[in-house]
């Protein structure tokens, strides 16, 4: 799996940053940028606020690194402070500033029973931790951020720090337009099947619109705003949406970018 903001391994089917190559693909519109994905509420519902710096790039800003990138990270730091040489490596590895990275650290910790803060690194936070954030507590996406974010075998969505710091590295200002897409795909994607079907639309309006009687959509709305997209996304026509389709339509829409934002 691909981390949040660190170079080298390229997930598969993903094209590495900078670089062009591949299928040419159409125009088509994209979010908030009219047509049917246009149509739907993005603005605010990722975003909780923004981050209160600049947008610095992170060296090594390719689609991911891989997991031993973190080598030696859960080795020492206390719940008060990270060792500079730490810092230094998740600086590094990720979008964050140390300023976020430490702030990240602090409220990781403040989730944790105070008898665990010590070994902070080596802790897992329960989903249900997690999801007691303010910056998750309303998301719609919040159980699939975590499942994309954790690194849990069981697939429980309890998250170790670093999981926590990858979930801030991709939603910052500063993570690439690719990085951000590719997530955004992966969140989207309920089932894990590597494809926006009809199903994973479905879910994905519904938690945009909101299910309440006075938001959700009608069936046979719901059915011709689906069959829109797919028209303007499914580019080879096999009734789904695949990443690089996905991404073509997210690269039109500054709108959605600017709104896939998490801050501390």
């Amino acid at each position: 799996m691909p981390r949040a903001g660190r170079g080298g391994d390229t997930a598969p089917g993903m094209p590495r940053a900078g670089r062009g190559g591949g299928t040419q693909l159409p125009a088509c519109p994209a979010p908030g940028g009219g047509g049917p994905w246009g149509a739907l509420p993005w603005g605010g519902v990722l975003e909780t606020e923004t981050w209160r710096r600049g947008g610095r790039k992170r060296s090594g800003e390719g689609p991911g690194r891989s997991r031993g990138s973190w080598s030696g990270a859960a080795m020492g730091g206390s719940a008060s402070q990270l060792p500079r040489d730490l810092l230094d490596e998740y600086q590094e590895l990720t979008f964050l500033t140390k300023q976020e990275i430490l702030l990240a650290h602090k409220r990781f910790s403040e989730l944790l029973p105070k008898e665990e803060r010590e070994s902070i690194l080596l802790k897992r936070v329960p989903k249900s931790k997690i999801l007691t954030l303010p910056e998750l507590r309303a998301n719609p996406f919040q159980d699939r951020i975590c499942r994309v974010f954790s690194t849990a075998e069981d697939g429980d969505g309890s998250m170790s720090f670093e999981d926590f710091l990858d979930l801030l590295s991709v939603f910052s200002d500063s993570a690439t337009a690719e990085i951000k897409s590719h997530y955004a795909f992966r969140i989207f994607d309920f089932d894990d099947d590597g494809i926006l079907d009809r199903k994973d639309l479905e879910k994905l309006v519904n938690c945009l619109t909101g299910e309440g009687d006075e938001t959700r959509l009608s069936e046979s709305e719901m059915d011709q705003l689906i069959q829109n997209i797919l028209e303007e996304s499914d580019i080879d026509k096999d009734g789904t949406i695949n990443l690089s389709e996905f991404q073509h339509v997210i690269s039109r829409s500054p709108d959605f970018a600017s709104s896939f934002k998490i801050v501390l």
